[in-house]
């Protein structure tokens, strides 16, 4: 038998980024709050995710630029620990989560208005609309009753059917970074961002060949294509080996080896190879991690693909009018900044709040490659897809100063418009791409123009040089003529 431990007006379960978020909201707003979480605080957004993936790129790049023998001085002799590498990473990863579980220490104390956080360990299920049975580590079962519940449990790797996940030698983003140092041979299975940034992050540490294989015809099948062809080519330089059109047709481990069988489309036929590796990584996409939630309970439906059922005018509102959700376990982007602002707004929402309404026409993301990648809004692909007239200004790296600086101008800056001026998305590949995008989504936000990109002061010598010099010549008055750069500068309409 469970014990009761009072009723809540909010129960969240999961404590990543989206339910930590939600947490510290409803506490502003004097609410009394249950954070159940089952494992880790930060949940994907620090391990086996954005922060733990980011923080092993950032060194992969650092170890890859020290090793460089082209900027005056010779690298070549570097040494590398992966252990030393591993405790880098982890400490990145504890740092995060010592700052989520100060924050949440200084939320159980009930604050002005009444707010109150309490962090409860374990796994929640709903055993009643209104109650959660949470089963700690020991054992030991509690019952959790709320007015409200925010359903917040993030999402794990998706599978092969019939492929056996072992975490040493067939692993998920789960399992990578845990399984040792990196071995000689890899295969990726998944061209998408998880596939490509961790092909890439292998690929600059230099001890590893690495074999990509994905279904589709260029890695990142969903970017635009000049974008895709960026990537491409850099993995073609980091001897990154790319499977396109293909598809796994079998997998069988052999002792301390892997054997694949692939099967791919290539000069107008079907070509079967069999290949030998010491680790494949399944990176074919997430699902949301909602078995054994007890959903039916609440009245919680799922679409298609298995995700939470959410309201056409409010994708956190549930078919259950005291539920919510926020972050992976809807069918939008999969994204730890998502998940947040969804969070908050959930939160505003089901306390009554006159919230405005989630928009994500300025959605904005960064791919750690090598180039980076960073976009906001809408591409030229997408564009397309949605039959929405644009004009597209691309201005190469190798005119923008600070990547002359930085002796980097591999990659460009591309800003897409509607022809009346109106702001619809951006591209940035090239180093500090990130850096690029955040003024250009406030602007989409807040339904800006080219002309404002234009009269605002830039600094320089900065990446965002290039998003201004875009603007202009989609405006016909960039400070270089398109006719003495050649394919330096394009515009492109669709």
């Amino acid at each position: 038998m469970s014990a009761v431990t009072g009723r809540f007006d909010l129960c969240i379960l999961g404590g990543g980024a989206a339910g930590v978020a939600a947490a510290v909201r409803a506490h502003d707003l004097g609410r009394t709050v249950a954070l159940v979480e089952a494992g880790r605080l930060g949940g994907a957004g620090v391990w086996n995710g954005a922060l733990s993936s980011k923080t092993l790129w950032h060194l992969a790049m650092d170890y890859a630029r020290a090793r460089r023998d082209d900027r005056g001085y010779r690298g070549s002799g570097l040494a590398l620990s992966w252990d030393d590498v591993c405790a880098q990473v982890d400490g990145a990863c504890r740092e995060a989560e010592a700052l989520i579980a100060r924050q949440l220490a200084h939320l159980q104390r009930p604050g002005p208005g009444g707010g109150r956080v309490e962090l409860v360990h374990g796994r929640g299920r709903f055993v009643a609309s209104h109650a959660v049975e949470v089963v700690a580590p020991d054992g030991a079962a509690r019952r959790i009753e709320a007015d409200r519940f925010l359903i917040a449990v993030g999402s794990r790797p998706r599978t092969l059917d019939g492929v056996a996940v072992d975490g040493h030698r067939v692993v998920t983003s789960d399992e990578i970074e845990a399984c040792g140092a990196p071995p000689a041979r890899v295969a990726i299975v998944g061209a998408g961002v998880v596939g490509c940034e961790y092909a890439t992050v292998l690929a600059l540490f230099g001890r590893t060949r690495v074999e990509l294989i994905d279904r589709a015809a260029r890695v990142l099948p969903f970017e635009d294509e000049d974008v895709s062809a960026a990537v491409g080519a850099s993995f073609e330089q980091l001897g990154v080996h790319i499977h396109r059109k293909a598809r796994l047709d079998g997998l069988r481990v052999d002792g301390d080896e892997v054997e694949l069988t692939i099967r791919s489309a290539r000069d107008g036929g079907e070509h079967v190879e069999v290949r030998r590796v010491d680790r494949v990584l399944l990176a074919i996409g997430r699902v949301a991690a909602l078995d054994g939630l007890g959903l039916e309970l609440p009245g919680v439906a799922r679409d298609a693909r298995g995700a939470i059922a959410v309201s056409p005018d409010d994708a956190t509102r549930t078919t259950a009018a005291h539920v919510w959700a926020a972050g992976d376990v809807t069918a939008d982007l999969m994204l730890a900044n998502v998940g947040e602002i969804e969070a908050r707004h959930a939160v505003e929402d089901m306390f009554g709040f006159a919230t405005p309404p989630l928009r994500y026409d300025a959605q904005s993301a960064i791919l750690f490659l090598r180039p980076e990648v960073a976009t906001v809004g809408l591409g030229e692909q997408l564009a397309r897809e949605r039959g929405i007239p644009y004009r597209a200004a691309t201005v190469s790296n190798q005119l923008i100063r600070r990547n002359l600086a930085m002796r980097a101008t591999d990659g460009f800056v591309k800003l897409i418009a509607r022809p009346d001026g109106r702001l619809l998305g951006l591209r940035v590949v090239g180093p500090q791409a990130s850096s690029a995008i955040q003024g250009v989504a406030l602007l989409i936000e807040r339904g800006g123009t080219l002309d404002d990109i234009d009269h605002t002061m830039h600094p320089h010598p900065a990446v965002t040089e290039g998003v201004q010099e875009a603007a202009r010549l989609l405006l016909g008055r960039s400070v270089y003529t398109p006719e003495a750069f050649g394919g330096l500068l394009r515009v492109a309409e669709g």
